[in-house]
């Protein structure tokens, strides 16, 4: 999924994506994972790292916030811990997997999609609120000379792109 070129079309394609995954998620049924009743706890994503889909609504939701921090950080002239504090891109996968840890147990699958959901809107907000300029210039250090759009679209309409298809691997076994 290519990145959009202009600020218009990369808000358009995070709320037709997320949009998409929203159906996905209400469309998902069969029998839940021991110790959970709500349909949303049976699709497992491909990678073991995601239990069921609670945890990619978890995981995107935990890749807004990173977001809202880098935007929050480079509009206050501040470098952002990139990807994360303490984190390098080679510990994607421990960052992913601590990510995963923080917001498991924190509340039910409502609770979730909730919190995804108010964390879609700040950060589409976020974009509303930038010009085409601050979003798509290139030349940030922080991002290896890269503009916002990159991050920006990585954690919204290419995320969503990424549930989807975790979301609609294999189901989790069913217990008899």
């Amino acid at each position: 999924m290519s990145i959009p070129q202009h600020r218009a079309d990369l808000v358009r394609q995070a709320v037709d994506r997320f949009a998409e995954f929203e159906r996905a998620l209400d469309g998902l049924d069969g029998t839940a994972l021991p110790g959970h009743d709500e349909p949303m706890t049976v699709a497992a994503a491909p990678e073991p790292r995601d239990r069921d889909a609670v945890d990619v609504v978890n995981h995107l939701h935990a890749w807004h916030v990173l977001l809202l921090g880098w935007l929050a950080d480079d509009a206050a002239g501040e470098v952002p811990a990139y990807p994360a504090d303490g984190y390098t891109w080679r510990d994607l996968d421990r960052l992913n997997r601590d990510l995963r840890d923080r917001y498991r147990g924190e509340g039910d699958p409502a609770a979730a999609r909730e919190r995804l959901r108010a964390s879609h809107l700040s950060a589409l907000a976020r974009l509303d609120a930038m010009t085409d300029a601050e979003i798509f210039t290139d030349g940030r250090a922080w991002l290896g000379g890269a503009s916002l759009a990159e991050p920006a679209h990585e954690c919204l309409g290419g995320h969503y792109a990424w549930a989807l298809g975790a979301i609609a691997g294999p189901a989790a076994p069913t217990v008899a």
